[in-house]
């Protein structure tokens, strides 16, 4: 960065006077990042060059007038080197993979930052020059560069005029250092990474802790050990608009009913039911078993089922079915939705939850999904043959045999004046059955039985399917038929088969462009000229979800491009992204220290929950966040970039704040379980005792 304005330290001094917390980073010779806690920064700041405020979180999540915890950033430029510099003082202009980089892949580490809106990019001074990876032990060079760093992509502007990452970002590829250790990188003239490791072990280390956030939200341990049966249909979006399925479940439900047994199944984060998106999640762990069943074991991880001979991975698919095989109805007929009248609210704990909740009346779609995945998982494993696969069968055989069900709902909605009034919603069932959960449910059942009825009758329907396929094709996940693949198709699958292994590799040869060139850090993310580059919001960006497009094409294709993309996204994931922060909390050094997670809120303890992916990313601004942080004056909002909107709001921001375990939690873990070295297998580590104070914590002094 050319040496600037000199900022007054009497000024500084002034309005970092009396702080209770105060955090100040080097960045280089000529540049400093102060950071204060929630309102230190005295107001003048705010008109002054080099300052941002981050939004980090709710003082009080369960206030009915909550205020934000904010994060001020003051950037100090110096027009001489700074005192105390030196080539190696550690700075957050160097992102590296903090979990560990896979021996044999690629490696890149990163240099950029963002220095608030009127700074702008952060730029060396002077050219930057030699570089090297030194072992962290004692500092000896393992391989110096008298090639100076390559410049990335440039940054590009949206439509909107904001820059996408920020920064003029500069990369450093060592993949030649293959060795197990544990290094830093160290720049000319900008300073040194923190220490990272080179680690055949980091895939399974990230997988653990992922499955570990999977295993905090499991459901039935301590809560919600039963439900009611229920009439609401487990399809939303089906009803009149502007009628809400809380209504149509709170009105027309027997709550003095039959109590069922409902051990199983996961919570997301501000939500304590059970979805039918939930089953993916299943879908997502059986396929990476078959994919790589070299990768995993029992003992594995730190859950109640270790030692009974089956893969852990496999017993926590198990725990996303076992509800549901409890739940079927006496017809075969499966519901796979759980819920309760409204959403609980901070405060509420699920142990604690005083909410009634109902199981959702079976459809023919339903009852598909859970043949498919049920069957499936009878596939993966012997053990889970005797549970699953009667089961099964009996839902195939409600979801054939049936026809188009149809409901009538009443709904009391309270007048403006007087008393309520009721209201008839009606129902009606699709009339056709979705491609996907059918192609898996035939193929697998007409493999565990032998029976030739299942592909018969996907040869019946081909040419309704396949229409159907067309139309939503673009909803399935990317390993939706992975595990079949594994197992082996039948003749009778082979159009569905090749149709859908040609979306896939349009998609992936997409991805790698985008991995190469979209963005300064490498990214499978759509250019940023593509219409759905904005739909960030709710985890879309995450790295490890479209990662599984490259991971079903590395497995098909067996070749090595697709898998360097697929290691990028883990890097990414991990660190190598504008922020210098993991996405997962627990993982690595910096990571997500305050995001929507309720039960985080009330359980003694002060780091939240470990584990934990928050969606992060979005587009646009979130309101609240321009109306609680940056004023109501767009023009200051607008002026973060995209690639480093993280800010946090909680139950203010949800796209931003809140992760669901099927959105974000399992695609990292499968991505992650994809990528382990079997030969490098270690016993699950001693837990590491939480921290005692958030702002102990290195992520909670994020730089923006």
């Amino acid at each position: 960065m050319p040496p600037g304005k000199t900022i007054s330290a009497l000024a500084c001094a002034i309005s970092l006077a009396g702080l209770c917390a105060t955090r100040e980073t080097l960045l280089d010779p000529y540049t400093s990042l102060v950071q204060t806690d929630d309102g230190a920064v005295a107001a003048p700041w705010a008109a002054e060059p080099g300052y941002w405020r981050t939004p980090m979180g709710l003082k009080d999540p369960a206030s009915g007038n909550p205020q934000a915890r904010v994060i001020h950033n003051l950037f100090r430029k110096s027009s001489s080197p700074l005192p105390g510099w030196s080539v190696s003082n550690r700075t957050a202009l160097v992102k590296v993979n903090q979990v560990g980089y896979l021996p044999s892949q690629k490696k890149y580490a990163y240099i950029g930052g963002w220095l608030g809106p009127v700074f702008g990019a952060w730029r060396p001074a002077a050219p930057l020059g030699r570089w090297r990876i030194a072992d962290a032990a004692g500092g000896r060079t393992v391989f110096a560069s008298e090639t100076p760093p390559v410049h990335r992509v440039d940054d590009v502007l949206t439509k909107e005029g904001v820059p996408w990452t920020g920064e003029f970002t500069f990369e450093i590829d060592f993949s030649s250092v293959t060795n197990e250790g544990t290094y830093f990188a160290e720049i000319e003239g900008v300073g040194r990474s923190m220490d990272f490791r080179i680690s055949a072990g980091a895939a399974e280390e990230a997988f653990r802790v992922h499955m570990e956030g999977l295993f905090g939200k499991r459901c039935g341990r301590a809560c919600h050990q039963s439900v009611v049966r229920g009439r609401f249909a487990p399809e939303e979006g089906t009803l009149p608009k502007g009628t809400r399925w809380f209504d149509v479940i709170a009105n027309n439900t027997a709550w003095d009913g039959p109590r069922l047994p409902a051990c199983g199944g996961w919570h997301d984060a501000a939500d304590f039911d059970r979805r039918p998106a939930h089953l993916r999640i299943v879908n997502a762990l059986c396929a990476v078993y078959l994919m790589k069943p070299e990768n995993f074991r029992d003992g594995q991880l730190a859950v109640p089922e270790s030692g009974n001979g089956i893969p852990d991975i496999l017993d926590e698919a198990d725990w996303g079915l076992n509800h549901l095989l409890s739940l079927q109805q006496a017809d075969g007929g499966v519901g796979t939705w759980i819920e309760t009248t409204r959403h609980p609210v901070p405060g509420e704990s699920a142990p604690g939850d005083t909410l009634n909740y109902a199981v959702s009346r079976a459809t023919r779609a339903s009852s598909l999904e859970y043949a498919a995945h049920a069957s499936l998982l009878a596939r993966c494993h012997e053990s889970f043959r005797g549970k699953y696969l009667e089961s099964a069968k009996r839902a195939w055989d409600y979801a054939i045999g049936s026809e188009p069900a149809s409901e009538t709902y009443f709904i009391r909605r309270a007048k403006r004046w007087g008393a309520d009034e009721r209201q008839v919603v009606y129902w009606d069932e699709e009339a056709g059955l979705p491609s996907q959960p059918f192609i898996k449910a035939a193929v697998n059942l007409a493999a565990l039985t032998g029976d030739g009825k299942y592909l018969r009758e996907l040869k019946v329907r081909r040419k309704e399917l396949m229409e159907e396929f067309r139309k939503n094709e673009w909803r399935w996940e990317a390993l939706a038929l992975a595990g079949e693949r594994e197992l082996g198709f039948p003749r009778e699958a082979g159009p569905f088969v090749r149709a859908w292994e040609s979306k896939l590799l349009n998609r992936a040869a997409e991805m790698l462009k985008e991995v190469d060139g979209a963005y300064a850090y490498r990214v499978p993310w759509w250019f940023p000229n593509r219409g759905w580059s904005h739909a960030m919001g709710w985890g879309q960006s995450h790295p490890s979800r479209r990662a599984q497009t490259l991971v079903a094409v590395h497995r098909i294709t067996g070749e090595r491009r697709y898998l360097d993309a697929a290691i990028a996204a883990f890097d990414f994931h991990n660190g190598c992204n504008p922020v210098g922060s993991t996405l997962t909390s627990g993982l690595g050094t910096v990571y997500p220290v305050v995001f929507l997670d309720l039960p985080s809120y009330v359980d003694g303890v002060a780091e939240y929950a470990r584990g934990i992916t928050p969606y992060r990313w979005t587009y646009g601004q979130p309101p609240k966040a321009i109306e609680m942080v940056y004023g109501k004056d767009r023009t200051l909002a607008v002026k973060c970039p995209i690639w480093r909107r993280w800010g946090n709001l909680e139950n203010q921001t949800v796209a931003a704040s809140e992760f669901t375990v099927w959105e974000t939690i399992a695609p990292a873990a499968a991505l992650a379980g994809y990528l382990i070295d079997p030969a490098s297998a270690t016993p699950p580590p001693a837990p590491r005792p939480p921290a005692a104070r958030l702002e102990d914590l290195p992520g909670y002094w994020l730089a923006p």
